[in-house]
């Protein structure tokens, strides 16, 4: 009967053995699949060299693209992308104000979609179905929207994979772009663990989630991107319900997300989005009647779209965003040529058109609602408005240091350098991107000066405090170039006095810096609670009012047309003479802040880790093979261990009882033998 209990035993642990390794091998080849359907994201977004990209398409189809650019018509063309060509595929151009600026202008350097699978359905680029290639427009860093992601994943925020490309159309030099992954289904599926709910892009009426009544049709401008056939609308109703009434958010909203990204495009001054007039630039993902907010569009971040001196419990003034390198309003005395529309972004008491409606959401606060309970309803309630300080706080102490922004500015500008100074189609020369990418934080027109500065007025106001930090000067510094538009500031007889202008706002702002930086701000220090606590009381400035700034509206005087030099499409092993140290901190900084490999400082604020796949989250990276079969092995050997300990246990101590047994059986023998032989004597 023992014999038979220990053979069952030893039956069920070898079965359980045998589905271990089964449901191992499972798990492995799970993995492995999603690697492979988002091999892309090693491919093109690696970020450990710059992708080259040709694009072939026949002459007379390339010269209606630029002959006819805002018509965003797609043609045919073949795609070679590091020396693998996808043939078929779809291209057009895109954009919204950099499409029509660069149209007016004398520039063809124009931002790209490409679509893999328009013409071939199912055709893809190792899982990747759309990627778009941006131009960097008003941006002389190359950096603005790439540091933007990069920071907004390391806070947990889902953001678009995006990399460097060297384009060239026809084997023609054609500059530097940032490839950047579009937000679809492919998208969703890989950082939800369902991508089959609802998609919005926002642009219009609606996008500022006003609720207006529950006839969807009445948004016009919520654009649904996914099941347009099957959806009723109910849940991004529901949503704008609850963001009216300011109950039930937590059932229908992601309300942590949401406040992450809140804060990062608070300290990012990034106002051609739903905090500025423009009310667009983002996308809202419904999972389970639960939205998250997805970041989209930041080449005028960093006060690149105006800004002035961020009131962080006022975000979404509507005098701020009016415009590139602007504060809201178009100059009183600008007077336009015939014909000539006036540049998406100003705004102002300008009358329009009989007839001509605003696009949605208005600019600079006309044309539309101007409200914005995404932000007002969440910063009404003590709690929420606590969790939006501690990611401010985050920001401010973890990415807009010193040591962290010199590290990441540096380490990318060494990576673009030599590319950026062969860019055939730039709209800046290379002396201002040298300049925007200066690790010297006391440079006032590069990134770093821009977030050291941002996050001293972010500790200052959450101190307490009034914003410390005007960004429309550091905006000027950055915004317009050749090709670029038209270069509204320097026209006629304003030239002399708008660069008056601009050198009394840099020095007002430099002056205004120094003397913020020497005021030490009180120090404060988290408690229970998740409140924010200064001298034994909350911090925050309650309903504090807008501030009224004077930004300069204006961009940098068009550079030398000369034809740049052909380009060497193998990256050289020296930097250019005239390039600076990019990698030079100006300061060391502490371990939390430094950056580590590609790896960016994390949330030590305890916050969930950027990036996820299929819904799972690891610990805030993406799950590879290498990363579970470690793992596996160990879990494998540990049970073979037990296992093999089972059956060598088992073995003993049935040996031993068989030899006890056996023993016991001779001693009897023994005993039997003896006493029959006493017997017989």
């Amino acid at each position: 009967m023992k014999d038979r209990k220990i053979s069952i035993a030893i039956l069920l642990s070898a079965l359980a053995l045998i589905l271990f390794f089964v449901l191992s091998f499972a798990l492995v080849q799970q993995i492995q699949q999603k690697e492979d359907s988002y091999g892309y994201m090693e491919m093109l977004f690696g970020d450990s060299s710059i992708n080259e990209i040709d694009i072939q398409i026949s002459e007379e189809d390339w010269e209606d693209m630029l002959e006819n650019p805002l018509e965003e018509e797609y043609h045919v063309a073949d795609v070679v992308i590091n020396g693998e060509t996808v043939s078929n595929v779809a291209i057009r151009t895109k954009g919204n104000n950099s499409l029509t600026s660069v149209a007016s202008s004398d520039s063809d350097r124009y931002s790209f979609k490409i679509d893999f699978d328009y013409y071939n359905d199912g055709e893809s680029y190792y899982g990747l179905k759309k990627l778009n290639l941006n131009n960097n427009y008003g941006d002389s860093s190359y950096m603005r929207e790439y540091i933007s992601y990069k920071i907004m994943e390391a806070m947990g925020i889902p953001v678009p994979g995006c990399n460097y490309a060297h384009i060239t159309i026809n084997g023609e030099e054609w500059g530097l772009y940032l490839a950047v992954e579009a937000i679809d289904e492919v998208f969703l599926d890989r950082n939800f663990e369902d991508g089959t709910g609802d998609l919005y892009k926002p642009d219009g009426t609606g996008a500022d989630l006003v609720y207006r009544g529950d006839d969807i049709s009445e948004y016009t401008g919520l654009n649904l991107k996914t099941n347009e056939e099957t959806s009723d609308g109910s849940a991004i109703l529901a949503l704008m319900k609850a963001l009216e009434s300011g109950e039930g958010l937590e059932d229908v909203l992601d309300v942590d997300e949401v406040l992450r990204y809140l804060a990062a495009n608070v300290a990012l001054a990034n106002y051609d989005s739903y905090l500025g007039g423009t009310t667009h630039n983002y996308y809202l993902y419904e999972q389970d009647g639960v939205f998250t907010i997805l970041p989209w569009d930041y080449n005028y971040s960093f006060g690149g779209f105006g800004g002035g001196e961020v009131d962080i419990y006022e975000p979404a003034n509507n005098t701020m965003g009016g415009g590139p390198g602007g504060g809201g309003e178009a100059p009183e005395d600008m007077e336009l040529p015939e014909g000539m529309e006036m540049p998406g972004g100003f705004g102002g008491d300008m009358e329009l058109p009989e007839g001509m409606e605003m696009p949605g959401g208005g600019f600079g606060g006309f044309g539309g609602s101007g409200e914005k309970p995404l932000v007002t309803t969440l910063l009404a309630q003590e709690e929420l408005l606590a969790k939006y300080e501690s990611y401010l706080l985050e920001i401010a102490e973890n990415y807009f240091t010193e040591a962290y922004m010199s590290e990441l500015v540096g380490t990318t500008a060494e990576r673009i350098a030599p590319y950026v100074e062969k860019d055939a189609t730039a709209f800046f020369t290379y002396e201002e991107f040298l300049q925007a990418s200066s690790a010297d934080s006391q440079d006032s027109n590069s990134l770093v000066y821009f977030a050291v500065n941002m996050a001293d007025s972010i500790l200052n106001q959450l101190s307490g405090g009034e914003p410390t930090f005007n960004s429309s000067s550091f905006a000027v510094a950055m915004g317009g170039g050749k090709g670029g538009g038209r270069d509204w500031a320097r026209d006629g007889e304003n030239e002399t006095s708008l660069q008056a202008t601009e050198d009394t706002a840099q020095t007002e702002n430099q002056t205004k810096a120094s003397t913020a930086e020497s005021e030490e701000p009180p120090a404060f220090s988290r408690q229970d609670g998740g409140q924010m606590e200064m001298n034994g009381g909350r911090m925050g400035r309650g309903n504090a009012g807008p501030q009224d700034t004077a930004a300069a509206e204006m961009t940098l005087e068009a550079e030398s047309s000369e034809e740049p030099p052909e380009m060497n499409t193998q990256m050289s092993e020296e930097q250019p003479a005239e390039a600076p140290a990019f990698n030079e901190m100006a300061q060391e900084g502490t371990e939390e802040n430094t950056v580590q490999g590609d790896g960016m400082a994390r949330d030590k604020m305890g916050g969930r880790g950027g990036g996820q796949m299929g819904g799972m989250d690891f610990g805030g990276s993406r799950v590879s093979l290498e990363d579970v079969l470690p793992v596996i092995l160990v879990c494998g050997v540990i049970f073979v261990g037990g296992f093999g300990y089972l059956l060598y246990f088992r073995r003993r101590k049935r040996l031993k009882q068989v030899w006890g047994e056996a023993k016991e059986t001779k001693e009897e023998t023994t005993e039997a033998e003896q006493k029959k032989n006493d017997g017989l004597s």
